[in-house]
């Protein structure tokens, strides 16, 4: 199997590893986007890199009606042995990290329900991905910097981690289906996935989907939290 360079390889240091949360009780994610984005991929891409280190993981897709576009969360929980899992959906108040692909999807009150300003830390994806409904409102406009204060106020004071992932991914990529992986790649930096980046690295290869485009953006996403 030939291995081919990782992106700008020869311009960036090595990135350290980041202290990975301690999984002395499972470890609660909400990941949230737009159906049709590759943000289901995320959850799968964790499952299988849990299992590859012999952890427990346990997912549910909260696809709703409309998965094309529509809104998306994923309930994921990591544990460092399967039988430490006993409900996977996550109780109000009981997330630890609200991975905000979309960032309509992350400031609406279901996903916000799972937030506790103890215990939840956020990245957000702030790009304006129009949903569904812009087709029945044209002139809809995403009140961006209300929905980031929202999110903000219902997280840890400090915690709530903003960055344009579609911009950067789809310029450094050329998809903006780039842009969830380098949202987890920016969660995975600021130590909030418990996992070794080498086994979400494998995971992206068993997937089998635009590897090499996945894992440069899992490795940029980790830069530019770096």
């Amino acid at each position: 199997e030939t291995r081919s360079m990782p992106a700008g390889a020869a311009l960036f240091e090595v990135v350290p590893d980041p202290l990975l949360p301690k999984l002395d009780r499972p470890w609660s994610i909400l990941v949230t986007g737009i159906g049709g984005t590759g943000v289901i991929t995320i959850g799968h891409v964790l499952g299988m890199a849990a299992h590859i280190e012999g952890k427990g993981c346990g997912i549910i897709d909260m696809v709703g009606l409309s998965q094309k576009n529509g809104a998306v969360v994923s309930h994921l929980k990591i544990a460092a042995r399967p039988e430490d899992i006993s409900a996977i959906r996550i109780a109000s108040g009981a997330g630890d990290l609200i991975l905000g692909c979309d960032l309509v999807t992350s400031a609406a009150e279901k996903v916000l329900a799972g937030a506790s300003p103890e215990r939840t830390h956020a990245v957000l994806n702030t790009a304006e991905i129009m949903p569904a409904s812009f087709t029945q409102k044209p002139d809809l406009k995403i009140p961006s910097e209300e929905m980031r204060l929202k999110i903000e106020t219902r997280v840890m004071k400090g915690e709530a981690h903003a960055i344009d992932a579609t911009r950067i991914a789809t310029q450094l990529m050329g998809d903006s289906i780039a842009s969830n992986l380098f949202t987890l790649g920016f969660a995975y930096q600021k130590g909030l996935v418990p996992l070794q980046a080498a086994s979400i690295e494998q995971a992206i290869r068993l997937n089998g989907q635009a590897v090499k485009m996945n894992l440069d953006a899992f490795l940029w996403g980790r830069r530019a939290a770096h």
